[in-house]
């Protein structure tokens, strides 16, 4: 069966400005980076439970904050990503509905991230009848995205390994030459060094 990548999106860290009182957000963000880049094994399996949990309590605490829903569809995603296969399923559906909700809820700072974290959503679950990926709504995703501003390392590397998935290498170099012109961002270290490595591999390819 075809695996789900590792998220923000991934799956995605799209660098969004926290509110003032968000230090809870930012701990959970570090904690998610640090399980979905750099623990492995059973240290991994235990941080994503403690991350599934804390999903749970966003949806429940904070369901009228769009940010808060992003990052909830995040961890579901990326623990989809980390473990495939049918048991991933119901963690890609969950992804989807917290990304739509997200959406619904936004005021303009996260609706990118959420479009783009549903292209790859879309581009990486399991078609009909397993799943409900679909090529076609992962680009309708995508290109929203970038109309509405994604300019992230996470954007351009997740949307240039869907078109080289679709054999479209003039858009995959394009996006992987915007890519390896952004900035680290020195809250994101993690992440950034993780995506400039998927970067260099990507470009490999072309």
């Amino acid at each position: 069966m075809k695996t789900f990548a590792k998220f923000l999106v991934g799956m995605w860290v799209w660098g969004l400005a926290l509110s003032v009182n968000a230090q809870p957000l930012a701990d959970l963000i570090h904690t998610w980076e640090k399980a979905n880049f750099q623990l492995e094994g059973e240290a991994q399996k235990v941080a994503f439970d403690g991350l599934l949990e804390e999903a749970a309590v966003l949806r429940e605490e904070h369901s009228q904050s769009a940010e808060h829903m992003l990052w909830a569809g995040i961890i579901e995603s990326s623990y989809a990503g980390e473990i495939g296969g049918l048991s991933a399923l119901g963690h890609a559906k969950q992804a989807k509905k917290d990304f739509e909700a997200a959406l619904k809820l936004d005021s303009g700072s996260v609706k990118a991230a959420a479009l783009g974290s549903l292209g790859t959503l879309y581009s990486k679950v399991p078609s009909w009848p397993i799943g409900f990926g679909s090529g076609k709504k992962a680009k309708a995703f995508f290109e929203q995205a970038e109309n509405e501003g994604a300019n992230t390392l996470d954007f351009f590397v997740m949307y240039a390994e869907f078109a080289l998935d679709q054999n479209d290498t003039l858009l995959a170099r394009r996006l992987l030459e915007k890519a390896e012109m952004v900035p680290t961002r020195p809250d994101r270290q993690i992440t950034d060094a993780a995506r400039h490595e998927e970067r260099k591999a990507l470009v490999a390819k072309l």
